[in-house]
């Protein structure tokens, strides 16, 4: 189980950086403690004993912002941090003692074996993606798994959705391009928009059975878990496994 924030040393160095960081402390840190909340209920979900974790990627781990629950809970764990903001990586290895690998936008180029990890962790990056761009995300996970080893992962979903049409978040979205997103998830559960910067870099909406569609389309992956806007009250959690190997 999750210990108590205070029980966790968590250190508390945030980066100037650090976009995720509009100076609410105390919600800022509340989303790395749900998000151990988030991992914790995952790992039961698979039957993967907390001991056996010894090997995790935070992928998209931005400057820490869950990675340093990740290293207080998993204090003799080998962590790497990746991230295109090489700057997030870098302020991961140095002041939270992980690896820093840097990510790109194809997957397939990241330099990262295979069988590497019994957890990976990979906090809203589907949520910026479209659709074709989720098979190879998840097929790149799966080879970087030891079999046995947990995938969880977060979305945006109905919540999202209904913030969306109350009008309450505009994500960032031009207006114009936030009906057709709203509309693909009414239609087929998956909606997404560019941003206006940017031609591979947007905003999403996905329902869990469109979700779940994708996960077992990748051979070898399990879908063994779902919470509805469990991570900061806000995003959906999904857990999958890689299968293990049959000789």
């Amino acid at each position: 189980m999750i210990p108590p924030s205070d029980h966790l040393h968590i250190k508390t160095d945030i980066s100037p950086n650090d976009k995720m960081f509009t100076g609410d402390r105390e919600h800022y840190f509340g989303v790395g403690q749900s998000a151990l909340r988030c991992i914790n209920l995952s790992l039961q979900a698979a039957h993967q004993p907390l001991h056996g974790v010894r090997d995790i990627l935070d992928f998209a781990c931005g400057h820490g912002r869950v990675l340093r629950y990740l290293r207080a809970f998993f204090p003799d764990a080998e962590i790497v941090a990746s991230d295109m903001d090489r700057d997030g990586a870098d302020f991961c290895a140095r002041v939270f003692g992980a690896h820093a690998v840097y990510a790109v936008e194809d997957p397939a180029s990241i330099p990262l074996e295979p069988y590497l990890f019994d957890l990976i962790w990979v906090g809203s990056l589907f949520t910026h993606l479209d659709a074709p761009k989720w098979i190879a995300f998840l097929e790149f996970f799966r080879r970087c798994l030891r079999p046995g080893g947990a995938l969880v992962f977060t979305t945006h979903g109905h919540t999202t959705y209904d913030w969306m049409m109350r009008g309450i978040v505009d994500y960032g979205l031009p207006e114009h391009r936030a009906p057709d997103v709203r509309a693909g998830y009414e239609r087929q559960g998956f909606g997404y928009a560019d941003y206006s910067e940017s031609q591979s870099w947007g905003h999403s909406l996905s329902s869990p059975a469109w979700v779940v569609n994708q996960i077992v389309s990748v051979n070898g992956l399990r879908p063994v878990h779902f919470s509805e806007r469990a991570w900061d009250n806000h995003q959906d959690v999904y857990a999958c496994i890689r299968e293990l190997e049959i000789a």
